[in-house]
């Protein structure tokens, strides 16, 4: 190690900034402690004189010297208050080559130096530039091996449905693997409670900004804030995001599918990878969750709390969804009053106060079937056969899809082993006799009238209950008399009110 840094032949004592930087806080022979105690331990025997640190923890090496948190703080902003540079190793300031050596040359410009305590490399001298873009490259090189070397890792663990490590999906814990070594993902209590009620509102039709409002409102815990939790942390009070919340549905882990990149990682039958044995959902939810999704993409977003009726409600002359229409009208002295209407985009008259229709509506069906059971539509599933056909059939999509971007052999041939499985395997689910899901209305075992009460301080799950019992009601205007009549899913009474 040099004795002293150097600028041209005169040796003086300089202003050090030292560099600390670790991707991840465990390894101790390269920790922040230990980096820190080598450079001023060589600024002290130098006899410079350390003003400051550029400590960057949890920051990559591939970053941008310019843009890291701390380091890109001092270069940017306060170079006038250092003259060195030191770090325990160079690739403390980079793994890029390329962005190592604008860092040099940034240097060079600004009459600065850096300094390596471990590599003994002064940038102050031709030999010492030299030696340092030599080691830059090499650096690089290190990091391109080590991407490698972890994406190799992550898919080996994940072909074996074996948790690769890192923050496992919402919904899930790691626990250790029963038939061999390393981790695999479990059903979590807490937070798979919190998915069914999502997962039912869902398919309930319930929007998922409003499913983030009420999660909101009523204090349950974020995924993130969970994760933090149980890793010891504390609660942040980070909010639910209908965003992630759609990635979760979405997501192949909800079945428990090992995935790269979003796509199901299959075996060389074409199966799914089962990174968990017990799923959140069954696959025919999964179909029901994406497809109630896609409806949802074209719809208005909730901007008000609607009205009972809005949208349930039909004309009583064309059968169109009825619309809300409000206006605010100010009154004498000043104040305001607002005024509601069900009305028919189809403008055949349809003009009823929402108070009047509302009233008309909860007399009508609590006198008709206050007393009857309530039933709600419920997805029966099909056969498990025909579960697994439409698993197989999907499998033999995705996979058809990729056909074209392979270009090795090995890949080719792997592909097509996977696609001859599952092409057996559609045929034998295609002889087995079927039994296709669907909907049936079910009693919930409340009648009309305990529903309508346990709901009587929440227009919007009265609005909710009444879009899953199917209600039918049908509004209009005939010689300024109102028209009203209730019909309900599986129930054949008809209620007309003139």
């Amino acid at each position: 190690m040099a004795a002293m840094v150097k600028r041209g032949s005169e040796a003086k004592s300089l202003r050090v900034l030292g560099r600390l930087r670790l991707s991840i806080a465990s390894d101790e022979s390269t920790s922040i402690e230990r980096q820190r105690e080598v450079i001023t331990s060589w600024a002290e025997s130098n006899g410079h004189n350390v003003i400051g640190w550029a400590e960057d923890v949890d920051v990559s090496g591939s970053i941008d010297p310019f843009d890291t948190p701390h380091l890109g703080d001092w270069l940017n902003n306060r170079a006038d208050q250092f003259d060195v540079v030191a770090c325990w190793k160079l690739d403390r300031l980079s793994r890029n080559s390329i962005r190592l050596n604008a860092l040099f040359g940034w240097c060079l410009d600004h009459d600065k130096t850096v300094y390596s305590t471990s590599e003994a490399i002064d940038l102050g001298t031709g030999v010492g530039r030299l030696i340092a873009y030599v080691i830059g490259f090499l650096a690089e090189g290190e990091l391109d091996a080590m991407r490698e070397r972890q994406l190799s890792s992550r898919r080996k663990l994940r072909e074996a449905a074996r948790w690769p490590g890192g923050k496992p999906p919402y919904g899930y814990r790691t626990v250790d693997n029963p038939d061999g070594y390393g981790k695999v993902l479990a059903i979590d209590p807490t937070a798979a409670k919190v998915v069914r009620r999502i997962v039912d509102a869902v398919l309930d039709g319930v929007p998922l900004g409003r499913i983030a409002e009420e999660l909101n409102r009523e204090g349950v815990v974020s995924p993130a804030d969970h994760y933090r939790i149980c890793n010891g942390g504390e609660d942040t009070g980070s909010p639910w995001r209908t965003w992630p919340m759609r990635h979760l549905l979405l997501s192949p882990t909800l079945v428990g599918h090992a995935h790269l990149g979003g796509v199901t990682v299959r075996d060389d039958q074409g199966n799914p990878v089962l990174m968990a044995k017990h799923p959140l959902v069954t696959a025919d939810e999964r179909e029901l969750i994406a497809s109630a999704l896609h409806r949802a993409e074209g719809a208005p977003r909730e901007r008000r709390a609607p009205a009972l009726l809005g949208e349930i409600a039909r004309c009583w002359y064309c059968e169109s969804p009825l619309t809300t229409n409000r206006q605010t009208k100010t009154l004498a002295g000043g104040k305001t009053r607002e005024y509601g209407y069900y009305r028919c985009p189809q403008d055949c008259g349809a003009m009823v106060p929402i108070a009047t229709a509302d009233e008309s509506f909860e007399r009508a069906l609590l006198d008709s079937l206050g007393d009857e059971d309530v039933t709600e539509r419920v997805w029966v599933p099909g056969d498990d056969h025909q579960a697994a056909l439409r698993e197989a059939v999907a499998a033999l999509e995705e996979l058809s899809d990729s056909a074209g971007r392979m270009t090795s052999r090995t890949a080719k041939d792997l592909l097509q082993r996977q696609l001859s499985a599952l092409d057996a395997r559609i045929a034998e689910l295609e002889l087995l006799p079927s039994r296709e899901g669907g909907y049936e209305n079910r009693s919930t075992g409340e009648t009309y009238r305990q529903a309508w009460e346990r709901t009587a301080t929440s227009p919007e799950a009265r609005r909710d209950m009444l879009k899953r019992i199917g209600v039918d009601f049908r509004l209009g205007i005939h010689d300024g008399q109102l028209l009203a009549d209730v019909v309900t899913l599986g129930d054949q009474l008809t209620v007309q009110e003139t």
